[in-house]
């Protein structure tokens, strides 16, 4: 990087005019972005930079310092073997809240798929995935005391990557020895790095994301504390991002096998109402359907940066329809996807709205997803749109440290004055190159995967001070479990961090109201999802060991 420093100031809310000043970049060929920056993400409001300085009023020029140096990174070696938290031979494990999983109660699920289409137009029995798909009933048996079960309703096999997405197949099983959804058949058939701890997390973690949705059936990034009984939850966020907000909860959901015929239900714990799961991932879709422009456009465009918006919630209309092939989704989910091919900048990439005139690796990201997703649930998806993307993350990403820019190459670090000046700056978007390289090639011997792999391990996540940004956590868990998970170097020591900064820092049951959830005061991009963001995103970085398949197969 040189020592010249650009400072490009954006408005979000506001009105403040943005102006960045890009320096010609050297030109690769690639993609993304999968920077989960959305509503969610890096970059939601008024962002600065660092290369080349140009000063507007009535923004104040913010000048940030020089980051270190690629070349000081150590040897692979060392810099796995002395990362924080890891021991390759003496692994740390997270404290564990409880010494039992909570596991699904299948009470409401023996009684099979029930054709209620006539009452509920979101129930299409005749274009569902079969019995094949659904997932068990718990068994007692086994040292968890739960063993592997028999297909039960509604609840699925995650959406496949390894065996097959990297190149285009059907939607497949998470795992290569064809297993289901594994978080359903308790923790003796769970993939290696998965604990009690971290399972009891996501379970908490959901509950507090159900108790908090709207009775429109969305979460709101500014009102989710409307739903609270006693103690109010704290941390709101901004209301242009409750399109974004409710597509990631319903992800959460959707990770964890749950689609809207799941039966099982609980009773919550604080306000002491029955959920069923069913019911909040159907209204959740109900909502985006409703809120789907004639052009395909999830959320509406009056925000800024709508397009955080659209893409979150096409991924997630798109694994809606993958896990149970309904009808009634495929078009909503169809139409998204074209929006998506409609918005993208020719021959490049995405930016916060349609046609925009520049690019950024972060909202790319998530238009990649979205796409790899739809993709693999068998609906239409444009070559051109990956080539373009491609072609994006290849010209930001540097070819000797690979470190992959946001709106450029070597753009800096990015932050929201008055808002996250002070934090930590973190690899990201390199993180986000890492998966959309996986998800458009497969190319196991793409040198950016290393390269990338190894600016990672180098920042292992700290829950401390600035240092905490859980959009980094949820790309860079995401990146390297495709890399080499589940057991590979790269790995087994981030994994360790992850797990051991989220799961002790999770609200516990004396926080009242805000139990299960995450404070998004602590992170560097809470500021403008809020806590609905902070919570629906942790619970998505823990449920990496199967909600995806590793790309490789655990073979590097």
């Amino acid at each position: 990087m040189t020592d010249e420093t650009r400072v490009g100031q954006e408005d979000v809310a506001g009105g403040v005019t943005v102006w960045v000043e890009q320096q010609v970049r050297n030109t690769p060929w690639w993609l993304i972005s999968i920077a989960f920056h959305l509503i969610v993400l890096a970059g939601m409001t008024v962002i600065t930079f660092q290369d080349d300085v140009k000063k507007l009023d009535p923004p104040q020029i913010t000048v940030l310092p020089p980051r270190a140096k690629p070349d000081l990174l150590p040897p692979l070696r060392d810099t796995v073997d002395t990362a924080p938290g890891w021991s390759p031979k003496d692994v740390p494990v997270a404290t564990e809240k409880n010494d039992e999983p909570i596991l699904p109660n299948y009470e409401d699920a023996i009684d099979g798929h029930k054709n209620t289409s006539d009452v509920d137009p979101l129930v299409d029995n005749d274009g569902m995935r079969g019995e094949s798909r659904d997932l068990v009933g718990a068994e007692l048996g086994g040292e968890t005391g739960f063993g592997r079960g028999q297909g039960g309703p509604g609840v699925h096999r995650e959406l496949g990557v390894g065996g097959g997405a990297g190149t285009g197949g059907r939607w497949g099983d998470p795992f290569s020895d064809g297993s289901r959804n594994m978080r359903k058949v308790g923790l003796a058939g769970l993939p290696k790095g998965t604990t009690a701890a971290t399972e009891n997390a996501v379970t908490y973690g959901l509950r507090w994301l159900a108790r908090h949705q709207g009775t429109d059936g969305a979460w709101s990034a500014d009102g989710f504390h409307h739903q609270c009984k006693g103690t109010t939850c704290t941390h709101s966020g901004y209301k242009e991002y409750d399109a974004g907000v409710t597509g990631l909860s319903l992800l959460a959901f959707l990770g964890a096998g749950y689609t809207h015929l799941s039966k099982e239900s609980y009773t919550d714990e604080v306000t002491g109402k029955k959920i069923r799961y069913g019911d909040v991932v159907k209204s959740a879709c109900k909502w985006l359907i409703e809120h789907q422009d004639a052009e395909g456009c999830f959320g509406g465009r009056s925000g800024h940066k709508y397009m955080y918006n659209h893409s979150i919630a096409a991924l997630a209309m798109t694994e809606a329809f993958g896990l149970t092939n309904a009808s009634l989704f495929r078009e909503p989910a169809q139409r998204g996807i074209d929006f998506l091919a409609a918005a993208q900048m020719p021959y490049k990439a995405w930016r916060y709205s349609k046609n925009a005139p520049d690019n950024d690796t972060s909202v790319t990201g998530w238009c990649v997803m979205a796409m790899k997703s739809a993709e693999m649930a068998g609906l239409q998806v444009s070559r051109s749109s990956y080539d373009g993307a491609k072609n994006w993350v290849s010209e930001v990403t540097d070819e000797q440290y690979y470190r992959t820019g946001y709106t450029a190459k070597n753009t800096g670090k990015v932050v929201v004055p008055g808002k996250n000046d002070d934090w930590d700056n973190h690899d990201a978007m390199t993180a986000v190159g890492m998966l959309c390289r996986i998800f458009i090639e497969k190319n196991e011997k793409d040198p950016a995967l290393v390269g990338g792999a190894r600016l990672l391990v180098a920042d292992l996540p700290q829950y401390s001070g600035k240092k905490v940004d859980y959009y980094y956590w949820y790309y860079g868990s995401l990146a390297l479990f495709q890399l080499d998970g589940p057991k590979g170097q790269f790995w087994n020591g981030w994994n360790t961090a992850m797990v051991n900064a989220l799961v002790p820092n999770q609200k516990a049951k004396a926080g009242g109201c805000q139990y299960g959830s995450w404070d998004a005061d602590v992170d560097r991009w809470g500021f403008e999802g809020g806590r609905v963001y902070s919570t629906a995103l942790n619970v998505l970085t823990l449920e990496v060991y199967y909600r995806y398949a590793s790309a490789f197969g655990g073979k590097r």
